[in-house]
């Protein structure tokens, strides 16, 4: 049809008036149509110039974000026909290319229930020097989809539990065993001897209190993988609480006979990060490596700054994983050890997603592993970041 009406155009001086007038019926047509369509469908549509003036705005749009009460809306300036001021300036951002950090869902309240709506626009960009830009908004009941979402979230979080309850069951068990051996077997040395030295009964203290400490550390981490977490971000270099971290684990590491590399780019953007909280990622993550290094090997902390995240790996020599172990690795109370709870990386993954950010893994078997933890780039030091690079620019020209 595109093509049918250019090509109608360019002979327009051909046509008599029958002709023009039977391309326009046929036209008038294909709008109504397009127009019935816009309004059997449930989102809210909205079509503008390049100065945001109302083309065509389809019924649905009233009954979802608050409008001004006009008969038609067409020829009017958007920002006369939007109520909302939030929903406006976020239509005015993304139409600026500025709104990539603005949450597009809004909510209003709707009689006695809260209706979420959210909120997109698309620019369209003709090739036609004469045919003028134009954009598209639409509106979006997002209501039903997010509880949907928001009732996936607790049923997963509810199985999360289940699993995190049964391994602590299955790893209390076992402590509590080993006390009651050695408890009966301070009995009957009791018996056997009617009073005991303590160097008669430190053999079975010792191993009740092993065990006591080994039952603190269960629930230290089962109540640390199940709280929220106190996160208090704060925005710095994230280069020297690497450094501090290095220096901490090297004696521990060089009786491993374990060395350790820093490998950092010159210059970072600053993070936004809880200091003690990255801390405790990056020693679990280095005493699992370490662990996987029984005979010595290499760890690098290293460093990258990727568009707006910054890539933070630790890698190292050890034994590595199959595939089947890196699919489980972040699950609740999963490990290879002989000891340990299970935890750790559990811990690790969830203090990546309270900032906002990600862990992965890859491995092979024999030759080693790298866990990469993605942070994202403030939006301000985006745009200190883009200011500077356009001075640099600038500079060079």
């Amino acid at each position: 049809m595109k093509n049918f009406v250019q090509r109608a155009i360019q002979k327009i001086d051909q046509l008599d008036s029958k002709q023009i007038v039977d391309i326009m019926r046929s036209q008038a047509g294909d709008v109504e149509m397009l127009e019935n369509v816009l309004e059997s469908i449930h989102d809210g549509v909205i079509l503008t110039d390049e100065k945001l003036t109302v083309l065509y705005a389809n019924s649905n749009c009233r009954t979802l974000v608050p409008m001004a009460r006009f008969r038609s809306y067409e020829g009017f300036a958007l920002s006369k026909v939007l109520d909302d001021e939030h929903v406006l300036r976020y239509i005015n951002l993304s139409v600026q290319q500025k709104a990539a950090d603005e949450n597009n869902e809004f909510t209003f309240q709707k009689g006695d229930t809260l209706q979420t709506i959210a909120v997109t626009v698309f620019s369209y960009k003709s090739n036609n020097e004469r045919i003028r830009s134009s954009y598209v908004v639409m509106f979006s009941d997002v209501t039903e989809h997010n509880a949907n979402e928001a009732r996936l979230r607790r049923s997963e979080n509810l199985a999360s539990m289940t699993t995190m309850a049964a391994g602590v069951a299955h790893e209390i068990k076992n402590p509590l065993a080993a006390m009651a051996i050695h408890l009966q077997l301070l009995r009957k040395a009791f018996g056997r001897k009617e009073s005991l030295t303590l160097d008669d009964a430190q053999r079975y203290l010792d191993v009740l209190d092993e065990e006591i400490s080994r039952l603190n550390s269960i629930v230290v981490d089962f109540l640390f993988a199940v709280r929220p977490m106190d996160t208090r971000l704060r925005l710095a270099q994230i280069t020297r609480t690497l450094e501090e971290v290095t220096n901490f684990v090297m004696p521990e590491l060089s009786e491993h006979h374990v060395r350790m590399k820093l490998d950092l780019p010159t210059s970072l953007p600053k993070l936004e990060f809880d200091e003690h909280l990255i801390k405790q990622a990056l020693l679990n993550l280095i005493k699992n490596a370490m662990n996987a290094m029984e005979g010595g090997g290499m760890i690098i902390l290293q460093v990258r700054h990727d568009q707006n995240q910054v890539l933070l790996k630790v890698i190292d020599t050890g034994i590595g994983m199959d595939e089947q172990t890196q699919q489980k690795i972040f699950e609740p109370y999963f490990t290879t050890k002989a000891t340990g709870t299970g935890l750790g990386l559990t811990v690790v993954y969830k203090i990546m997603k309270e900032h906002k950010g990600d862990i992965t893994v890859q491995s092979k078997l024999g030759e080693g592993t790298t866990f990469t933890l993605y942070f994202p780039v403030p939006k301000s030091e985006r745009l200190a970041l883009d200011s500077q690079a356009m001075t640099e620019a600038n500079y060079e020209a």
